[in-house]
């Protein structure tokens, strides 16, 4: 499958939760009006020092092969939820946005009240190829 690079993929109804691949443009992301980044790469990207003040940047690293530690990977999606929640505008992204974003942004959803497996249906619509990591997939596909 392609990497778009220019495309922040919506997982949410409001608009308020998306997942994309890494971040190379920042206009690009403001223009989706993104106002908080939880970083999940690994790796500061190059036009995250240009984010216009007034931008959360969340620095989170996790890697596919296993689950992060799930009381970090609580806190920060209990973080993203409250945010989401009160109205910003947050973006869970990684290297490809196939499968750590969509793990985090997949906890927000869940944590906002959307059951497990409704969680892995949305994501694998809304980004096609989402959650190909089947310990993630499992992972959400359990959410009560």
């Amino acid at each position: 499958m392609p990497l778009d690079l220019s495309t922040l993929y919506p997982v949410d109804d409001l608009g308020h939760l998306y997942i994309s691949p890494v971040i190379r443009d920042w206009s690009i992301v403001s223009s989706y009006g993104i106002d908080t980044v939880i970083d999940l790469e690994g790796g500061l990207d190059e036009c995250i020092p240009t984010a216009p003040g007034g931008c959360l940047y969340v620095y989170f690293p996790i890697f596919d092969e296993e689950l992060p530690d799930l009381q970090k990977l609580e806190a920060i999606t209990a973080l993203g939820a409250h945010l989401v929640a009160n109205g910003r505008r947050v973006l869970s992204h990684c290297g490809m946005g196939f499968n750590r974003s969509a793990l985090v942004a997949g906890r927000i959803l869940n944590r906002l009240g959307l059951p497990g497996p409704a969680v892995l249906d949305r994501l694998r619509a809304r980004r096609p190829g989402a959650l190909f990591n089947e310990i993630f997939a499992a992972h959400i596909r359990e959410l009560p």
